[in-house]
């Protein structure tokens, strides 16, 4: 038996609708807490480009995207203890490799300063994690765009 044209529209308004609520459902999993609000809790990305990557796909309160500037570097996000740590903070800045399990982080740690309107915030970031993709979870307050947004 066919359909009517009016039973066709009902059906595609309803997996309209469906399709609506699930997209509505999707949440960002919160990232731990305390993520990218200071040097020991650094979002780890990879170089300046994942830096940016990550920042633009930040989604504040609102529903928009944050403006962010960076602010400079903040320095090591472990301090290094003497000379064998100064040596393997050297090291892991020229060789940018994984860090190995254990290994003290004495990668250099950016700032930005990110603004929802009038709300400004400062998140720090760890551009030295290249074995590893960016973080699918957001800092507090965020959440980050749906995937292919």
């Amino acid at each position: 038996m066919p359909h009517s044209r009016s039973s066709c529209s009902r059906c595609a308004l309803v997996v309209a609708g469906v399709a609506l609520l699930l997209g509505a459902c999707t949440t960002t999993p919160p990232g731990p807490a305390g993520l990218g609000e200071s040097k020991a809790s650094a979002i780890e990305v990879c170089m300046p480009v994942g830096q940016r990557a990550y920042l633009a796909s930040l989604i504040c309160p609102s529903g928009q995207a944050p403006a962010f500037k960076r602010i400079g570097s903040m320095g090591p996000r472990v301090e290094p203890v003497g000379d064998a740590q100064s040596k393997q903070m050297l090291d892991q800045l020229l060789q940018r490799k994984a860090l190995a399990a254990g290994e003290a982080d004495h990668h250099t740690i950016d700032a930005y300063e990110l603004s929802c309107g009038e709300s400004k915030r400062r998140l720090y970031m760890d551009m030295y994690h290249c074995s590893q993709p960016a973080p699918k979870v957001a800092p507090a307050g965020f959440t980050l765009k749906p995937a292919g947004a």
